[in-house]
């Protein structure tokens, strides 16, 4: 699975505007929470090293590491969780190590379902394979399973099925979903195996919206598209903003087309974007110097979210 969108340019940080910030155009109701991460147990979101060791997600002494060895303006991402349609996101930010070019923050509505229990379809051919596997005795309708049917209620060959073309449904079905992960430490591969073993459901490209925080006291609100990104609101300059090492809290706002951006209690710009209606929460990080970038994520709220 590729865990990285297109790279934060430092041209496009250079020439970033110092705007005004305006009042918020829409206003909303934070409702139930309807998930809490304290990152106090593993495998309650998305770990891993990915791109030969560029980057590493972990859950570690009660919080979500996110470490960018290689400082090439990617943002690196982890998702986790249930996928929402209109949600406010709250979660504290602490940038570790030093330098200033540094980006990082949550996103919401992305593509994929990292983390979701597996769906399966029940099937008379599924009831006969679980039943002889459960009771070693075939019902009726198990004599009538052909090599053909078990591959289609499976998605894996028996001896007599497998083809050339069998191989292949096989290989592009699972082909993204049972890319290994590693972790840090850790030779071993780890497969995850709760996520569904399906290709289309398991697309994680990092399409969604960005919300972020950058070292120098910046942030934007972006749309990402795989590797394209395009500012729905452009790198802007706020004192609200701790730089460099520091903890943040930031919260994102992902309510029908309204998407809005606070950090630290404040407001700081909102955009209208009707791309995305739905999608699982995620973390980045990015950095542009040798230096990489370390970043702690603690206690992640989601709420529901309603307009007022």
């Amino acid at each position: 699975m590729v865990r990285r969108i297109a790279g934060w340019a430092l041209v496009g940080v250079i020439l970033a505007a110092c705007g005004t910030v305006a009042a918020p155009v829409r206003t909303f109701v934070k409702g139930d929470e309807v998930a809490y991460y304290d990152f106090s147990e593993p495998n309650t979101f998305e770990e891993g090293t990915y791109g030969e060791g560029a980057a590493r997600l972990q859950i570690r002494d009660g919080v979500y590491h996110i470490v960018v060895t290689e400082g090439d303006s990617e943002i690196w991402y982890g998702q986790w969780g249930d996928t929402y349609q209109n949600v406010v996101i709250d979660v504290e930010a602490r940038q570790i190590s030093e330098g200033e070019n540094t980006v990082y923050g949550v996103m919401c509505r992305m593509r994929g379902r990292v983390g979701q229990p597996v769906e399966v379809e029940t099937t008379p051919e599924a009831t006969a394979e679980a039943t002889l596997a459960a009771t070693g005795e075939a019902t009726p309708e198990a004599a009538e399973v052909t090599p053909e049917a078990t591959v289609a209620a499976t998605g894996e060959a028996t001896p007599e099925s497998t083809t050339i073309g069998a191989q292949g449904l096989a290989s592009e079905a699972t082909a993204e979903a049972t890319a290994p992960l590693r972790r840090a430490g850790d030779p071993t591969p780890v497969t995850v195996t709760d996520v569904p073993r399906t290709s289309e459901l398991n697309i994680n490209n990092g399409d969604g919206y960005l919300f972020l925080v950058e070292g120098t006291g910046r942030f934007a609100i972006m749309r990402a598209r795989g590797r394209n990104v395009v500012p729905l609101v452009d790198w802007t300059s706020s004192d609200k903003i701790r730089k460099g090492p520091a903890q943040n809290t930031i919260r994102a706002v992902c309510l029908n087309d309204y998407l809005a951006l606070y950090v630290n209690g404040a407001f700081m710009a909102d955009a209208i974007d009707d791309t995305y209606t739905s999608g699982q929460v995620g973390l980045v990080a990015a950095a542009a110097s040798r230096l990489g970038v370390t970043v702690d994520f603690d206690n992640l709220t989601v709420s529901e979210a309603r307009t007022s």
